[in-house]
């Protein structure tokens, strides 16, 4: 008789093994972390992760109105205290790759193994071939992360992928960050980057001046919208003191690393929408994944042995969402607004 034996897929086995390599579970966590979490906006820290999760997490948050009180014997509920919740649920998601074995043998083989004379793929060929599908999976994440997809519904500036040309304010409201503050900007150049940056810090400074103290703070946008602020900086566009001489003289001789705007740091996002300037605490920003857990598994499956092709398919299953804490303390600029 059976009273519900939890079944695991664990496989605790050695992971150089013959060509066909199955990871799971535990044994998945290198490559998975390299495919979900290689690109800028999680690899940089621009948003909390939260790891191990199954299908959904519940986030807490908890505001406080005024919890002091006069003094007094008896105990009195403030009713200060407001509790909420926030769920994040995973969105999953598979990778189903195929490569000719033609294109990538030669190079690794060298002359080290003749094809001619042995059929085996080298351990440092699989992990090539891995580590190649694992980077190209973390750079189309970064911009699933932000502008979603038809299969990733959730993502923090839109649900379905829409291009910046064709993306409405109904689509950003629909998007993660539902409940923000917003703020008209105008299409961002080198000549009025400085003045739509400021119009977000504005009304952060005037709607929620709370987030501005948070430690975390940070602006978010593109990396095209960072060039032209840069740019302007550097005195290429209008509106930089001492003409087209720069900050301190130095036009565009002068180091732009980890540029801020009024103090606060700006996070360069590859697959932030050019256009928008956002302004929040990266703890606000959540991200979740399956990592961890025995539902991601990744496969290296040799069909040349078994189909009269010269083929190797990769195989990866994961599943990532996203969600935001507290929308409302996100202060978000673009031009949809009219």
């Amino acid at each position: 008789m059976s009273y519900g034996q939890r079944n695991f897929r664990r496989r605790n086995f050695d992971i150089a093994i013959s060509p066909a390599t199955t990871y799971a579970g535990e044994l998945a966590l290198p490559i998975m972390s390299a495919a979900l979490k290689s690109n800028d906006t999680i690899a940089k820290n621009y948003v909390r992760v939260i790891d191990g999760i199954h299908h959904k997490t519940v986030i807490q948050t908890l505001n406080a109105v005024d919890t002091i009180q006069a003094a007094a014997c008896a105990f009195e509920d403030g009713a200060d205290l407001t509790l909420g919740e926030r769920v994040l649920t995973l969105i999953d998601l598979k990778v189903n790759e195929e490569i000719c074995r033609k294109t990538v043998y030669p190079t690794w083989q060298g002359t080290a193994t003749s094809r001619a004379s042995s059929n085996l793929m080298t351990q440092e060929l699989v992990n090539s071939t891995l580590g190649l599908v694992a980077a190209k999976t973390a750079e189309n994440l970064e911009t699933l992360l932000w502008q979603g997809s038809a299969v990733f519904t959730k993502g923090f500036l839109c649900n379905d992928g829409t291009a910046i040309a064709a993306l409405t304010k109904a689509k950003v409201d629909a998007s993660a960050v539902a409940g923000y503050t917003g703020v008209d900007i105008t299409a961002i150049t080198n000549s009025n980057a400085i003045t739509q940056f400021n119009l977000v810090y504005t009304t952060a400074a005037t709607s929620k001046p709370a987030i501005l103290s948070k430690p975390n703070i940070a602006f978010y946008c593109s990396p095209k919208t960072y060039a032209l602020y840069c740019q302007q900086l550097a005195g290429l566009g209008a509106g930089v003191a001492n003409n087209n001489l720069g900050i301190n003289n130095l036009a565009t001789a002068q180091n732009f690393n980890n540029i801020t705007f009024m103090g606060i740091k700006i996070n360069v996002c590859p697959g932030f929408y050019d256009d928008f300037i956002m302004l929040t605490y990266e703890d606000n920003l959540i991200v979740g994944t399956n990592l961890g857990t025995d539902l991601n598994e990744v496969r290296w499956i040799p069909t040349y042995e078994y189909d009269g092709s010269d083929n190797i398919r990769i195989v990866m299953q994961m599943a990532v969402g996203v969600q935001t804490v507290t929308p409302a303390d996100i202060v978000l600029g673009f031009t949809l607004f009219a």
